[in-house]
């Protein structure tokens, strides 16, 4: 089976499922607001949102599902919430779902950055939730592993530029990914695809993914990346989408089964029981990971389990 093949497979499933992401399902303004929290030198940190327009010139951008046109270059507009100061903090890039947006996770994402954390939220070119069609864009997936890492170049650039409200705030030595369905096969083939991964990122975390076949490349599971999976039971793209790809995944990695959560209710701003286990979960991976937190590592097991509303693996 070629990799056009499987690709189609794997679009269908999404397009059924909706992509996890309603047109019309988003909330807030393209912008978003600023958001402060406390100015204590330890979190929760004073944090602020920076957008940026990055163009890719590089790359082009195919013709829209809708008739838009093709682009000779990928413009990705990416909202950076960042702690004001001290620093370096570690780099998170979060990658929406299709017909997803950064809006809908206005209400988290500061809450990461005031823990510790620079977290840059791109709109993909052509499966975003304001790009008419968007679903009928699935296949611009395979691209999308290059915008993270495109992103990445250009937050560490603004990092170190004394012009930036960025500089000094970006540690390039501890950088994640996270993304949500079909930012989670983005996650998936930037982590961990021959293709297309990114050898800066430092840990992973997958809610509610599944994979693509990328051109020309192969997914090394093995690689030993850190890996937190969290998957619900009731979601429309099955638990085996992801733990197919957990499974060849070696030490140290969890999965988190979230019981009867369906695609989207744990990982956007809608509220929902499973709002605090996700974000404690999240949280002490990544200070685990990427500031070399022994015990908030120790802590990920615990926090993801609740007899209620959870099941947990670990290795």
């Amino acid at each position: 089976m070629t990799w056009r093949t499987s690709l189609v497979a794997v679009l269908v499933l999404v397009a059924a499922c909706g992509g996890g992401d309603e047109d019309g399902a988003r909330t807030g303004s393209t912008e978003g607001p600023a958001v402060t929290s406390t100015t204590e030198a330890s979190a929760p940190f004073e944090v602020d949102l920076v957008t940026e327009t990055f163009v890719d010139r590089s790359r082009p951008t195919a013709e829209g599902a809708a008739g838009a046109p093709a682009q000779p270059d990928r413009t990705i507009v990416t909202r950076i919430t960042h702690p004001t100061s001290g620093g370096p903090y570690p780099l998170v890039v979060l990658a929406h779902g299709a017909s997803g947006h950064p809006d809908e996770f206005d209400e988290q994402v500061p809450g990461w950055a005031a823990d510790g954390f620079v977290v840059a939220s791109p709109a993909f070119p052509l499966t975003n939730g304001d790009v008419p069609e968007a679903l009928g864009n699935l296949g611009d997936v395979v691209n999308q592993p290059g915008d993270v890492s495109f992103v990445i170049d250009e937050v560490l650039a603004a990092g170190d530029d004394p012009a930036s409200p960025l500089h000094g705030l970006v540690d390039p030595e501890a950088i994640g990914v996270v993304g949500h369905s079909l930012g989670g096969a983005t996650t998936w083939a930037v982590a961990f695809n021959t293709a297309t991964r990114d050898e800066r990122i430092d840990s992973a975390v997958v809610f509610a993914g599944l994979t693509f076949p990328m051109p020309d490349g192969e997914y090394r599971f093995w690689s030993g990346l850190p890996l937190l999976v969290i998957h619900g039971d009731a979601d429309d793209v099955p638990l085996g989408a992801d733990l197919a790809a957990y499974e060849q995944a070696v030490a140290p990695k969890w999965f988190v089964t979230l019981l009867g959560a369906e695609h989207r209710l744990a990982f956007t701003d809608e509220p929902s029981p499973y709002d605090d286990l996700v974000t404690r979960t999240v949280l002490d991976f990544w200070h685990g990971t990427l500031d070399g937190d022994d015990e908030a590592l120790g802590r990920v097991t615990a926090d993801a389990t609740d007899p209620e509303l959870s099941r947990v693996v670990h290795e």
